[in-house]
């Protein structure tokens, strides 16, 4: 007999449920018509709503320490997905200032938009969603 004969059942329940909840944080902050699929338009739309989200101070800039705050705030933890603040604005930051505009930020979300819809069918589903997030978070 195999000893913790009940660890692969337990990793099988802890991934799927870390990957439910990630699909259903999706559907509520992205998914705004609750269809099961994010389109280009929502996803701007969330993507906007995050970027005013995390520039705590107005500036129309985001820095790492407020990227920080702003997941801080919503519980989670501030190195998500792999990579940390600065890492994340490094990957879309087009003037190497150290800081996200908006404008840097939206085109950043457009990119990964695209990269993530490998179906080219103008919208998310979760599986692509699912996929396409991990990939970006990991690999800059």
């Amino acid at each position: 007999m195999k000893p913790f004969p009940h660890i692969p059942w337990l990793l099988a329940t802890t991934l799927l449920t870390a990957a439910s909840a990630l699909a259903e944080d999706m559907r509520t902050t992205l998914d705004a018509d609750g269809d099961g699929w994010v389109s280009a338009s929502e996803h701007d739309r969330g993507t906007r709503a995050m970027f005013d989200r995390m520039d705590a101070d107005r500036d129309g800039s985001v820095t790492a320490a407020e990227m920080d705050a702003a997941r801080a705030a919503t519980g989670k933890p501030a190195r998500a997905g792999g990579l940390s603040s600065t890492e994340k604005i490094r990957t879309i930051d087009r003037d190497g200032d150290g800081k996200l505009t908006a404008s840097e930020h939206r085109a950043g979300s457009q990119a990964r938009f695209t990269e993530m819809d490998v179906d080219h069918d103008g919208s998310l589903s979760r599986p692509e969603w699912t996929e396409g997030h991990d990939k970006a978070m990991k690999n800059p």
